[in-house]
């Protein structure tokens, strides 16, 4: 997978940086790889099947519990907003863009396998399984980043809304 640009990263630590719940958190995670994004075809949408992204990120003391392992919230956070961050990356005017960006969340399945101590060093792929105009299918792996060994496992169904009328579908630019 190619290497992210600059730009990837700064526009990941904007939309994260300002989720809401947990932005304080996406300070500790970076884009690490990210597959070319597909080109649009003659509606605005892509064909995104298999698009994969990496992040990498490094446990922290704000991230664990009294054991001092990553918390399982913290699991929830990263499947969360890594399989949306992946979403965001593909989102075009009429193709999971604004209003909701990345949809709302349907189901979200993870099973923690492993713990993960502080000061570990984590790998999170992400990839697009299935996505059309208003479901998608992300699938996320939390590793070890030196090791592979695998801490989490998880998909995440999510819709699209989209804009309501055409009037509001004109009126909301989805730039970068």
């Amino acid at each position: 997978m190619p290497k992210p640009t600059q730009e990837d990263q700064d526009f990941f630590q904007s939309i994260t940086g300002s989720a809401g719940y947990g932005s304080h958190l996406s300070q500790h995670f970076t884009i690490h790889e990210i597959d070319e994004v597909p080109p649009e075809d003659e509606r605005g949408w892509r064909k995104v099947d298999g698009f994969k992204v990496s992040f990498r990120g490094k446990v922290t003391d704000d991230m664990s519990n009294l054991s001092r392992n990553m918390h399982g919230a913290m699991y929830s956070w990263i499947l969360d907003t890594m399989t949306s961050a992946a979403l965001i990356a593909i989102h075009t005017p009429t193709f999971w863009g604004l209003p909701d960006f990345a949809g709302v969340t349907l189901t979200m399945e993870l099973q923690c396998l492993n713990a993960a101590p502080v000061n570990t060093e984590l790998l999170i792929q992400v990839e697009i399984v299935k996505c059309s105009l208003r479901l998608a299918n992300v699938r996320c792996e939390i590793k070890d980043f030196d090791t592979g060994k695998i801490y989490a496992t998880g998909t995440h169904l999510k819709m699209r809304k989209g804009p309501q009328s055409e009037k509001e579908k004109k009126s909301i630019p989805a730039k970068l």
